[in-house]
């Protein structure tokens, strides 16, 4: 269980690294996390259909890894930088964008793992 434990925190703070670098390869919020975010969902619709979503490879790579890598609260307050800065649209497209595009990443995560998979 220690070594479960450990691992899922490694992997953790390997996704925070990579969305620490992709935010900065790809430029300032929100552009980096919107990034992070569908590649995080992406994987995540890999492992649910390619291992038992209560296993331990699940743990952590979704937990883990993908927990890491993806942020709502980083999103979140993005968001709210927006509004309060009367920036609606781009308050609104962001939040959009955070919901829509993971979902269809995730999605295509599933699919894909389906299709190699038969």
């Amino acid at each position: 269980m220690i070594v479960a434990f450990g691992l899922i925190a490694l992997a953790g703070g390997l996704g925070a690294v990579i969305r620490f670098l992709l935010s900065g390869w790809i430029g300032k919020l929100p552009w980096g996390i919107l990034v992070a975010n569908i590649l995080a969902s992406f994987v995540v619709g890999l492992v649910l259909r390619s291992a038992d979503t209560s296993g331990f490879i699940a743990a952590v790579v979704v937990t883990g890894f993908c927990g890491g890598l993806s942020t709502f609260s980083t999103f979140s307050a993005q968001t709210v930088e927006y509004f309060k800065a009367k920036q609606v649209w781009l308050g609104v497209a962001n939040f959009a964008l955070n919901f829509v595009l993971p979902t269809l990443a995730a999605l295509a995560g599933l699919y894909l793992a389906y299709t190699l998979l038969k």
